[in-house]
């Protein structure tokens, strides 16, 4: 073992104590030694700086259940890996989701409106809808564009979602209701 691995073992008991200092002094390590791989994975300073920051909430918020304190590092690089695939996943969800606004928007041009102006009124209805709709967290434009656009039954979204069927609904439920605060708040 070398010295820096002995100073990481210092500092992961000294945090998973509770000492707060240790604590930020390994989560400066963790950013310090994980940047590297994360931004050769993502090739993105920003995605870099999302994924580490969620990287740092987990570790921060797990180490003291973690078992092993030799297993530190290949358990924070596990964790990194799944934060880059969580985004790469989010990130695919909200470019369909668009992709599937203008293609419904495109079809109901096609169908034909009674007239001019309904077809302007249409389509600036589908204008408001779509940023509002990029104003929603990510979770909630997921869920919205898997019930309404893919038109997926709670359970296969919840396995899209790595969630529970019941907590589906939930985030289904309150993305339709922020959805629609944010819609009459542009009303107004």
């Amino acid at each position: 073992m070398n010295d820096d691995d002995k100073y990481i073992q210092q500092l992961l008991s000294s945090a998973r104590s509770g000492s707060r200092k240790s604590m930020g002094e390994l989560a400066v390590a963790v950013r310090e030694r994980l940047y590297p791989f994360v931004f050769r994975t993502t090739l993105n300073h920003d995605l870099t700086e999302d994924v580490l920051q969620e990287t740092l909430l987990v570790v921060v918020r797990q180490v003291a259940s973690l078992r092993e304190s030799q297993r530190f590092w290949p358990w924070v690089y596990r964790v990194a890996w799944s934060k880059i695939q969580d985004n790469h996943r989010r990130s695919r969800l909200r470019s369909s989701g668009k992709t599937s606004l203008l293609q419904c928007h495109a079809s109901d041009a096609r169908a034909g409106s009674d007239s001019i102006l309904d077809a302007q009124i249409h389509a600036e209805s589908l204008r408001q809808v779509s940023e509002v709709l990029e104003q929603l967290s990510g979770q909630h434009k997921d869920v919205l564009r898997l019930r309404y656009y893919e038109q997926l039954p709670y359970d296969r979204i919840a396995s899209m979602t790595r969630t529970t069927p019941q907590m589906a609904r939930v985030r289904f439920h309150r993305a339709k209701k922020s959805l629609k605060a944010r819609l009459l708040a542009c009303l107004m």
